[in-house]
């Protein structure tokens, strides 16, 4: 996502809305809650599906199962090819006209693509460092009262 990262409505109101823009409520916000596990992924997807749900269980909502599925099948990639890597090495050779040339393994970009996209997915989800700082754990769906509710009582 390129650019800055959209204030909330009530941070905006807070702020006294210095371009004067109209400022939208979201409609209902997300509620924490189960994330199905989709049936298709192979093991090393599987258990990092585990582990993430595990860990960021206070902040995913159903509406994170996708973005999640892209950060479980990334780390499966990039597992996978490491694992070639260290077997095979880095690179290999080939014989020609011009005769041996060194090349590099298809599986490091395969590695390096699937880590950039693990990475994203990560930040989006909020479970990078710096995303810690700005995400906020979601309410459960058993809530009492009504979202949004407090703005008019505070």
């Amino acid at each position: 996502m390129k650019g800055r990262k959209p204030k909330d409505a009530r941070l905006k109101l807070l702020s006294g809305n210095p371009g004067h823009r109209a400022v939208s409520e979201s409609g209902e916000p997300f509620t924490a809650g189960e994330i199905e596990k989709p049936s298709g992924l192979d093991t090393l997807a599987s258990e990092e599906w585990d582990r993430l749900v595990e860990r960021l269980a206070p902040i995913l909502s159903p509406a994170s199962g996708g973005m999640l599925l892209v950060a479980v099948s990334a780390f499966s990639q990039m597992t996978t090819a490491d694992q070639i890597i260290q077997q095979k090495g880095l690179t290999y050779e080939t014989n020609g006209e011009a005769g041996t040339v060194i090349r590099m393994r298809p599986e490091v970009r395969i590695r390096d693509t699937a880590r950039t996209a693990y990475h994203r997915a990560l930040a989006e989800l909020g479970a990078s460092p710096v995303a810690h700082t700005r995400v906020k754990k979601l309410p459960d769906g058993n809530q009492a009262e009504l979202p949004g509710i407090h703005r008019f009582f505070t």
